[in-house]
């Protein structure tokens, strides 16, 4: 329940500390007083969005903090997932809101993220302004309170509904893709004969990897054939033809043995001895490899034209594909090949996804069918008790239905389409509420269902702003029964204009709007029973209290 609730710098609020007890507790003030100012203070601890209006123009931020006691609510799950400080006696909710329009969270001092404070601030106080009852007409709204009620005699009911959300995820984004590949299809057949030939021409060409370069040396060496033989041949003649009166290494040996001959006599000889017999070995190495070139060159049957031919056609796939290198076409052709094989496998990838389709669609319907038979189990239910407490609060002749009708397409919510029917009147046939339910009606109609779930859920504390708009005398009368009732089940927070509401109230609290001489500030405090008779007499007859207004307001408080 809620314990605690401290607000600085919010609006024309500078400092405010309200505790807050079990039971049935109401607020009550002048329109414009600030109690909407109060709510909203509230709403961000909800994880609403924070406004920097919302900011004192005097400071730079505000705080709004609330105490709560969570010791009844199976809620440690929720702090061990989150890695939060579990304090279930005094949990403390803080959420700070700086001048500049930021904002921080935090849960017992461990800093939250604010769907990390709504998922807890979801679970301890239902918030219920007077725009809510609007959502009574919306398709999504009602289904969630079915789903809600649902959970109680299904307790399988909110798992089914988070598997069945999670695979329409999943069948959305296949569809997608799906569309995409069929909606390109036409071009993807394009693209493949395209790809298809640019592959075949390359694949022909059978290029291999330094090949462009093996080439060009081939072409060289055959068009300077007779040059290359000649030198090839001249130095292996020079060096070792023994034609020559003294071939050049006969020379150089015959020195190296004189050399070798006086290499003891200074090391500067030994130096160039060594100097020579490493020119003779190299000489040697040189003769040896001009006569395996002259012999590979000899025996080379090189085709000038068919090298001519290779080269042009390597040139002119290089210029086709726009490339400056013959590694870079070979890389166009590894790009070219992954290309095709992404458009070869279009088809099959179409295939694939329409039967993972239809396999999941299986699943979905069976799923939604689980879910539609939970749904129809509580319906009944839910006709029932609103229509009872529909007609206890003045709408004598009132009826309504739940209608759940199955549908051919799956959509978000399963395969129901759900509507909310009303008649106010006898002989007015059933129709949605949105057409026939008026201000007062949908004040009542939410009433009945906010008691419908206290009744079933565990909600540790429901604030309510003006829920007993558009209604008075009996009615009102009637309307504080129920929160009675409601306010022995839970935690009962009341906004509103009607003594007789008021005077039900465990506890009283009246916010009051106080003028100086250069600002206005809102304040609250909890009345004691002479303030409370006093505040019930003015709410009867204004701020002249009449002894008949006095009378009365101890009336409605010996009927509590």
């Amino acid at each position: 329940m809620l314990k605690h609730l401290s607000i600085k710098n919010y609006a024309i609020i500078d400092a405010l500390e309200i505790d807050f007890h079990q039971g049935f507790s109401v607020v009550t003030g002048e329109t414009g007083s600030g109690k909407s100012i109060i709510l909203g203070a509230l709403q961000l601890i909800m994880g609403h969005r924070s406004d920097r209006k919302a900011v004192n123009p005097s400071a730079k931020k505000c705080i709004v903090e609330a105490s709560f006691d969570i010791q009844n609510y199976q809620l440690s799950n929720f702090f061990h997932q989150e890695d939060i400080d579990y304090e279930p006696s005094q949990t403390i909710v803080r959420r700070e809101v700086y001048s500049n329009g930021k904002s921080r969270a935090f849960i017992n001092d461990c800093p939250v993220n604010l769907e990390q404070l709504k998922e807890f601030s979801n679970e301890v106080v239902d918030i219920h302004s007077q725009h809510q009852s609007l959502l009574l007409h919306k398709a999504n709204y009602q289904l969630q309170l079915i789903d809600s009620l649902s959970e109680v005699s299904a307790p399988n009911h909110r798992e089914l509904i988070k598997s069945y959300a999670s695979a329409y995820q999943d069948l959305k984004g296949l569809k997608n893709e799906l569309n995409t590949l069929l909606s390109v299809g036409d071009e993807s057949k394009n693209q493949l004969d395209y790809f298809s030939f640019l592959h075949t021409e390359l694949e022909s060409a059978n290029l291999i990897s330094g090949e462009k370069e093996t080439l060009l040396s081939s072409l060289k060496r055959v068009e300077n054939r007779e040059e290359v033989l000649h030198t090839l041949q001249k130095i292996s003649f020079t060096i070792d033809d023994n034609h020559l009166q003294i071939p050049v290494n006969g020379q150089l040996q015959e020195l190296s043995t004189e050399l070798q001959k006086i290499a003891e006599i200074d090391p500067k000889y030994k130096e160039c001895a060594d100097r020579l017999e490493s020119v003779l070995i190299e000489l040697s190495d040189l003769s040896k490899e001009s006569e395996v070139l002259l012999s590979m060159i000899e025996q080379e049957d090189c085709n000038t034209e068919e090298l001519s031919n290779r080269l042009n056609l390597i040139n002119q796939l290089e210029q086709k594909h726009h490339v400056g290198s013959f590694e870079e076409l070979l890389e166009k052709q590894k790009v070219i090949e992954s290309k095709l094989s992404k458009l070869s496998s279009v088809d099959a990838r179409v295939l694939e996804l329409e039967n993972q389709i239809i396999k999941l669609r299986e699943q979905m319907n069976a799923t939604a069918e689980c879910i539609s038979s939970n749904r129809a189990s509580v319906s009944s239910e839910i006709e029932t008790f609103l229509i009872e407490t529909i007609n206890e609060l003045g709408i004598k002749n009132g009826q309504f239905k739940v209608s759940i009708e199955p549908q051919d397409e799956l959509n978000e919510w399963g395969k129901d389409r759900v509507r909310f029917l009303f008649s106010a009147n006898k002989g007015m046939p059933l129709e949605e509420m949105s057409k026939v339910a008026s201000g007062g009606e949908m004040s009542r109609l939410m009433l009945a269902i906010k008691a419908l779930l206290v009744k079933h859920l565990n909600l540790p504390c429901l604030i309510l702003d003006e829920i007993d708009t558009g209604v008075s005398g009996e009615v009102a009368s009637k309307i504080s029964k129920i929160l009675q009732g409601m306010a022995r089940e839970i935690q009962l927070i009341v906004i509103s204009h009607l003594p007789q509401v008021a005077a039900k109230a465990d506890q009283h609290y009246k916010v009051e709007k106080i003028d100086d001489l250069n600002t206005t500030k809102t304040i609250v405090r909890k009345l004691d029973e002479s303030e409370s008779l006093e505040e019930l007499a003015k709410m009867l007859s204004g701020e002249t209290i009449t002894e008949a207004a006095l009378e009365n307001a101890k009336a409605l408080i010996s009927n509590h």
